[in-house]
């Protein structure tokens, strides 16, 4: 199989314009994961018991039985 020098030139040419869109996806996918992890971890913060307020609710049982 012979290659003649237009076709080293497109398959580099074709290969330098495919790999910067590759790397840019795949760090946009790590930025995305780490930050939907943060999101998470955020979201486990607001909802711990420790962080809720107390709500005090009136007891209806005694005016129920009334």
């Amino acid at each position: 199989m012979t290659y003649n020098s237009k076709t080293i030139i497109y398959s580099s040419l074709g290969l330098s314009l495919a790999t910067g869109p590759f790397i840019f996806s795949v760090l946009l996918l790590q930025l995305l994961s780490d930050i939907f992890s943060n999101f998470g971890k955020m979201s486990e913060e607001i909802f711990r018991a420790e962080q809720l307020p107390l709500l005090y609710l009136p007891n209806l049982e005694n005016k129920t039985n009334n």
